[in-house]
């Protein structure tokens, strides 16, 4: 999964033309799958527009969004909609359940022992019995390019209300269980922030 994370003077411009014809142009260079997302309690990072894309090929994700902005459109694009690219990300999928559907979600940055696929998944399902209370979606992702935060988890959970999701958030981390797995890795929360789907 890549993350491009940009300001944007104009977002519904930015927006127009990612339906027009952005999206379609990274699903041709390999994407499987692109949402746009916006913070709107980050802290210093409020008002970030994460355009985030599954790739198959760390190849693909690396080379895709130079060769995507040197074609004209993106370029007369980028200009209209006042983009200024902040950040660039690669993190691998680790587990999911549900879909990551929901109109706002939440991004929460932890760091702690690695894991093994066998344990991740046990983990995941244990937080989805909670989670799915008031979560579309659930994905574990680690990062692999991503500056401070190579290395940390980043869990991204989507809701179509964020009083459910928090609902369900504070009754996850309260079970005596959920604890206990979380003291096993060393886990440590280092932030959160939460966003609304654009596109």
């Amino acid at each position: 999964m890549a993350g491009l994370v940009v300001r944007a003077s104009n977002v519904d411009k930015l927006l127009e033309d990612m339906d027009s014809f952005g999206r379609k142009a990274f699903e041709d260079a390999g994407a499987t799958d692109m949402w746009i997302t916006q913070s709107v309690m980050a802290g210093d990072g409020v008002g970030e527009i994460f355009i985030t894309s599954d790739w198959d090929s760390i190849d693909a994700a690396v080379t895709a969004p130079d060769d995507l902005r040197e074609r004209p459109e993106f370029i007369e694009a980028m200009k209209n909609a006042g983009i200024e690219t902040l950040r660039r990300s690669l993190v691998q999928i680790r587990a999911q359940r549900g879909e990551l559907n929901g109109k706002f979600g939440s991004l929460l940055v932890s760091a702690g022992a690695q894991q093994d696929q066998a344990t991740i998944d046990a983990n995941a399902d244990a937080i989805w019995e909670h989670m799915q209370n008031g979560s579309t979606g659930l994905r574990w992702t680690q990062g692999i390019a991503a500056g401070p935060l190579t290395g940390m988890y980043l869990t991204v959970s989507t809701s179509d209300s964020l009083d459910d999701l928090m609902s369900a958030s504070n009754q996850m981390f309260a079970d005596p269980d959920i604890q206990g797995r979380m003291a096993e890795m060393g886990f440590q929360l280092i932030g959160r922030s939460l966003f609304r789907r654009l596109a």
